[in-house]
């Protein structure tokens, strides 16, 4: 019975040791960098889209969309990208990094669920726009999972404001790491109501 009892008790404090060392394994290299560029990026994102008189509200999802329609524009732009940076860009639009913002992506933001956003536009409310202004704010963003290229010094971002049923913009654009700053460099496509 001690004999039992003893190599239980082993075989629990290696199981532990186990767990214990895998969750103190630091990230590799390049998920360090991704996170920083990620965290450094979206807070310039937010920043600069940001009307301070108010929240500014992050759908949680990152598929906003809107960025599909304007794909096929920035795959056919061979002067800015290189064949690799074209393949590498069509497999973010298929697979991103992430599907979901959360706190620690997007720590200005306040999120809000996908659902939540459907809930209030759905046909339980005679006007989504009105009942989403009463319970949350005055508008809502979406972004995609950014797409770095170029040693995290390029950025491919898509983004939205939505604010009213003729009140919204949004635009797949291409921004460049200058100094601390990201830049807008050009867009393919954006739109606006």
């Amino acid at each position: 019975m001690e004999r039992t009892l003893f190599f239980a008790l082993l075989v629990a404090i290696g199981v532990f040791s186990s767990i214990s060392a895998q969750s103190v394994v630091p990230k590799n290299q390049q998920d360090t960098a991704y996170d920083a560029a990620l965290r450094d990026f979206i807070s310039f994102a937010i920043h600069s889209q940001r009307d301070f008189s108010d929240q500014f509200i992050l759908e949680d999802s990152v598929d906003g969309g809107g960025h599909f329609d304007f794909l096929s524009a920035c795959l056919s732009d061979t002067a800015t990208f290189t064949p690799d940076e074209r393949q590498q860009i069509q497999a973010w639009a298929k697979h991103p990094a992430f599907r979901i913002w959360t706190k620690e992506l997007a720590a200005h933001a306040r999120l809000i669920k996908k659902d939540t956003v459907e809930f209030a536009f759905s046909n339980r409310h005679r006007d989504g726009w009105e009942y989403f202004h009463a319970h949350f704010g005055r508008s809502f963003n979406t972004f995609s999972c950014p797409l770095f290229l170029r040693n995290y010094t390029w950025c491919i971002f898509y983004s939205a404001n939505h604010c009213g049923g003729l009140c919204g913009t949004g635009q797949l654009a291409l921004y460049k790491k200058d100094g601390d700053h990201w830049v807008f460099v050009k867009d393919w496509g954006s739109w606006i109501s």
